[in-house]
């Protein structure tokens, strides 16, 4: 049995702990033994892990020391491989590694664009550390798994690593059958009204996802064609400065921002049009999810990710990035309040589970011969 140790922050709401989650659960079942390991706090995607899944937190307030918690987690359980997905703990794991007298493999999960992770630093120096380290240590790593082509190319031309090194194994955000997980009415008092245009946009709130620039947006739409309303789902540390910006443009009763919902994916498929806002991806779940749906997309045309889910996809559109003006064309080219008839797309194959999942445990099982 091969113990596979997934290192994430926190429970909560997001893209790579929930896709942690879901490979676990898959991995339990099987000749590997997955734990997840933590050191914030336990929130809502906890719900989620299958009983027989292990879990361990560990105390860390500081990277200084998750190190040393890592060290001692790495040397007392011994794991055949660790896998983590955040850019800064990947340096902090390979460090860990390093000091380590048990020498498990080390998995890095690329999940977006490395360059603009950097630039989103809270200052130049958080930024040249960040930098500095990835290119003393990815080298170190034993794969890096990426979640699209255009990821990889920025790995590449920012830290120069062989290309060897980097797989490109899409996020399995969906799965067979997943269809009939939509057909449910949200219990929301906007779904089911066929007067309004309902605007979804679902994600953390925070400034990379541009959801303060959609909201701006919005109301220079709303004035066009008053039968809009946005729904906001998620929640994060960008939720303030969006409500102050909707109560200064007097549109409350035109946007709703509530928590992230169990059954967003009902939300997703009832509203006339989702939008990603986002500055940067590295490969949209929802997106992806977006994309089977019968719903319009409007997506930014950001590094890196939308451009990939959404060839062939009708009825998507790609816009700028923070292009107010391009965002507000596509609000109201969409708005005509009638549902898609899409067709399946043969290029989301690739975002199915299944084929995710296999393709990941032929890379550990490589690793591990």
């Amino acid at each position: 049995m091969m113990k596979i140790s997934f290192i994430i922050p926190s429970f909560n709401v997001g893209g790579s702990e929930f896709n942690f989650i879901k490979k676990a659960n898959y991995l339990q079942d099987s000749e590997f033994i997955p734990e997840l390991v933590y050191w914030l706090e336990e929130g809502e995607l906890q719900k989620h892990i299958k009983p027989k899944v292990s879990t361990k937190k560990i105390k860390a307030s500081n990277l200084i020391y998750l190190l040393f918690e890592l060290i001692n987690y790495i040397n007392k359980s011994k794991p055949e491989i660790v896998h983590t997905a955040n850019y800064m703990i990947a340096n902090i794991v390979l460090i860990a590694k390093l000091f380590s007298s048990h020498k498990p493999k080390v998995i890095i999960g690329a999940e977006s664009d490395f360059n603009a992770v950097c630039k989103a630093s809270k200052n130049l120096i958080d930024e040249f550390i960040l930098r500095s380290l990835s290119k003393f240590f990815y080298h170190r790593s034993d794969k890096i798994i990426s979640v699209s082509k255009g990821v990889k190319k920025g790995l590449l031309e920012e830290l120069k690593l062989k290309e060897s090194k980097i797989n490109v194994i899409y996020n399995g955000v969906l799965t067979e059958g997943h269809t009939q997980e939509f057909s449910e009415m949200p219990n929301h008092h906007w779904y089911g009204n066929s007067e309004i245009c309902l605007v979804c946009a679902i994600g953390r709130l925070s400034p990379e996802k541009g959801i303060y620039e959609l909201v701006a947006a919005f109301s220079k739409a709303l004035i066009i064609n008053n039968s809009l309303r946005l729904l906001i789902i998620g929640k994060g540390s960008e939720e303030n400065r969006i409500k102050k910006l909707i109560r200064n443009n007097r549109i409350e009763k035109y946007v709703e921002i509530i928590e992230f919902k169990d059954n967003y994916y009902a939300y997703l498929d009832n509203s006339n049009i989702y939008v990603l806002n986002s500055f940067y991806e590295g490969m949209s779940n929802i997106l992806a999810e977006a994309a089977t749906t019968n719903t319009k997309i409007i997506s930014t045309n950001c590094n890196y990710g939308p451009d990939e889910i959404l060839q062939g996809v009708s009825e998507s559109k790609l816009i700028d990035v923070n292009n107010e003006r391009q965002l507000v064309d596509a609000i109201i080219e969409f708005s005509d309040k009638k549902k898609v008839k899409r067709k399946y797309s043969s290029g989301l194959k690739k975002f199915y589970f299944e084929e995710s999942i296999k393709k990941y445990i032929k890379t550990i099982r490589e690793l591990s011969s």
